[in-house]
C-alpha cells in the first residue's frame, strides 16, 4: 500500500502535476488542506484532487475563498488597490467547485497498514504538538473507535508549510508534507514538498518543477497589494 500524502497546494497545479508523475504508482492520495487562495490556477487544482479521487479535508484558505466567493458584494465591489488572491481565486470558482470546498470536513481518520491516522488541517493556528501528553488529549477528540484504540498512532497535518516527522514515541507521532507550493522566508528551497508511505514507511520527499508558468500567470493578475504579489514573487520567480 502506497500513500501519497499533499498539503497546501495554494492554486498550483504544476507543483501537483511534476508530484504526480514522480509518484503515480501511489494507491490513495491525502491532501491535509488549503487547496486554494495565494496561487493562479484554483478551478485546476480541486479538478485535480477530484479526478484522482484524494481524500481532503478543509484547510483556513479553502474556508476563506469560499466564505469571500458567497458574499457578492465583498467580491465583486473591490477596487484593484484592495483586490487580494482570495478576490482572485473566488471569481475564477463556480458554485460547483464552491460546494466541493465547502462540504470538505475539518478532518478524517482512517487505518493503513494497521496504523491509525488522524488528518486534519492545523492544530492550534501555527503551533505544534508539543508532548505526547497533548497528542493524547487532541487524539481523543478527532478520532473514534476503533481507530482511537490503534496501538500506533499517527497525525497528519498541513498549514505550517514546513516538512517534518515528529516523534512523540516509538509508536506515536505527527507528521505534515509541506507545502507543494510555498517555504517560509527562512527555506531558500523552491521545490515542492510532500510525503509517501509505502507500507508503514514514511519517506519525506520533493520534486524541482517549472515555475515559469505560474509566475507569468500572476504578473497578469489585477493584484497589486505589495504583501498580496510579494509572496508569490518570491516563490515563483
Amino acid at each position: 500500500m502506497k500513500a501519497l500524502i499533499i498539503s497546501d497546494v495554494h492554486a498550483n497545479i504544476c507543483g501537483l502535476e511534476a508530484i504526480w508523475k514522480q509518484e503515480k504508482d501511489s494507491d490513495i492520495i491525502y491532501c491535509a488542506g488549503d487547496l486554494v487562495d495565494y496561487g493562479p490556477y484554483p478551478k485546476e487544482a480541486i479538478q485535480w484532487v477530484r479526478e484522482h479521487k484524494a481524500v481532503c479535508v478543509k484547510g483556513n484558505h479553502d474556508e476563506r475563498v469560499a466564505a469571500l466567493f458567497r458574499n457578492k458584494d465583498q467580491l465583486w465591489n473591490v477596487s484593484d488597490e484592495e483586490r487580494t488572491w482570495a478576490h482572485d481565486n473566488a471569481q475564477k470558482l463556480d458554485e460547483g467547485e464552491i460546494e466541493y470546498l465547502e462540504r470538505l470536513p475539518y478532518s478524517v481518520a482512517f487505518m493503513m497498514d494497521s496504523i491509525g491516522y488522524s488528518m486534519q488541517h492545523l492544530y492550534n493556528d501555527y503551533e505544534t504538538i508539543p508532548s505526547l501528553y497533548h497528542f493524547h488529549q487532541f487524539w481523543e477528540r478527532q478520532t473514534e473507535e476503533p481507530i482511537r484504540s490503534m496501538a500506533s498512532k499517527r497525525m497528519i497535518f498541513g498549514h505550517t508549510h514546513r516538512r517534518n516527522i515528529h516523534y512523540l514515541s516509538n509508536d506515536e507521532l505527527w507528521m505534515n508534507p509541506g507545502s507543494i507550493s510555498y517555504r517560509r522566508r527562512d527555506d531558500p528551497s523552491k521545490e515542492a514538498h510532500y510525503l509517501t508511505i509505502t507500507d508503514g514507511r514514511m519517506d519525506m520527499k520533493s520534486v524541482a518543477y517549472d515555475r515559469s508558468p505560474l509566475l507569468q500567470v500572476t504578473m497578469s493578475t489585477k493584484l497589486k497589494l505589495k504583501g498580496e504579489l510579494d509572496v508569490a514573487l518570491f516563490f515563483f520567480g
